[in-house]
């Protein structure tokens, strides 16, 4: 009986794994749609608890303008939002530059990934730093493809991220997700609640706003800005259509056995309940599609087919509330990008 791993190293994995196995125990078993409703009621409640939403009070949501650049095809207006008590987000409003007084748009909130800015590289801010690499590299700039598709961009900091970042990286303009966990987990909080409890007082606040149809409320992200839409999409129902771009897969491979990702993954209990695809479940019926990268590294070991299982999960769920084309799994030729080829069809169909 081997007793160490294939390193010589006596580890935890293997425990772990057994564990994560027992786990995911709320997930959707249904067939109709009133056995959806009752299982989305129920899940819905724990993923807000798992993320720490307990711990979060009402704040007066106030709101700041700062400055604003004309980009030409758009106007691109800086705020800040408080979205907790002693808590603030800078956040950009990209807004097409045909709209017309009275006229209502669509809005969408692209939260930011792990680039080398945040809401920066996401509202195409060229003249920043390392704005034009991500650009490049990744396609990070969807908010500004999609404010040229007539929506209404928001394009905030995350928490831990860009000028939301804590002290310790402030200079390296790193995530600081780790510190975040460190403060929050002993009282009951954690990186990725922190930051989808922020999109969900974004959305409270474009709701005020004169210019933005509530009806029609979309998100859509690479990476960790995936990884937010795909939560953020879960547990407020008031996002009509979602993108996850880069993010969707199983976390048995691709965060447990990869568990060098950032501390924003990780969830405390989360694992003991739910999977990714048992997290797209609480989105449906609502228009949801998933861009994936064939070549992308956070797919984890077995590549697509650890994004296939999670899809499954997910579409099971689409198809007793009978609306099974609401899902849509775009497999791109890629690595982790942005490509948005099935996504500006998929969006103008269901917006």
């Amino acid at each position: 009986m081997r007793l160490t791993d294939e390193s010589g190293f006596y580890t935890s994995v293997k425990q772990m794994e057994q564990l994560f196995l027992q786990g995911c125990t709320k997930r959707f078993t249904g067939t109709s749609p009133a056995d959806l409703t009752a299982w989305q009621t129920e899940a819905r409640e724990l993923l807000r608890d798992l993320l720490g939403f307990c711990t979060f009070t009402d704040c007066a949501n106030e709101v700041y303008k700062l400055d604003s650049e004309d980009c030409g095809e758009y106007v691109r207006t800086k705020y800040v939002l408080q979205t907790d008590e002693y808590v603030y987000m800078p956040f950009f409003v990209l807004v097409p530059a045909d709209l017309k007084p009275g006229e209502r748009r669509p809005a969408i909130i692209c939260p930011n990934g792990h680039f080398n800015r945040a809401k920066e590289s996401v509202a195409a801010v060229r003249h920043e730093k390392g704005v034009l690499e991500d650009m490049e590299n990744a396609h990070t700039h969807h908010a500004e493809d999609f404010v040229k598709r007539g929506y209404i961009a928001f394009c905030p900091d995350a928490r831990g991220f860009g000028e939301r970042a804590e002290k310790a990286v402030q200079d390296k303009w790193h995530c600081s997700c780790t510190h975040l966990n460190r403060m929050g987990i002993p009282l009951g909080r954690c990186a990725l609640g922190m930051q989808v409890w922020d999109l969900i007082k974004l959305a409270d606040y474009i709701e005020t706003r004169g210019d933005c149809d509530p009806s029609r409320f979309t998100c859509a992200g690479l990476s960790g800005g995936g990884m937010q839409t795909l939560y953020f999409a879960a547990v407020d129902t008031r996002i009509k259509c979602a993108c996850t771009s880069g993010y969707f897969f199983g976390a048995l491979e691709s965060r447990l056995h990869g568990n060098h990702h950032c501390d924003c993954n990780y969830v405390p209990n989360l694992w003991k309940y739910f999977d990714m695809g048992d997290i797209a479940a609480l989105i449906a019926p609502r228009p949801f599609i998933i861009e994936t990268g064939l070549h992308d590294d956070s797919n984890g070991i077995r590549g697509i087919e650890n994004v296939y299982d999670q899809v499954r999960v997910a579409q099971k769920a689409y198809d007793a509330a009978g609306c099974g084309d609401n899902i849509k799994h775009s497999v791109l030729d890629v690595g982790h990008r942005w490509v948005g080829t099935d996504v500006y069809p998929f969006f103008d169909k269901h917006v």
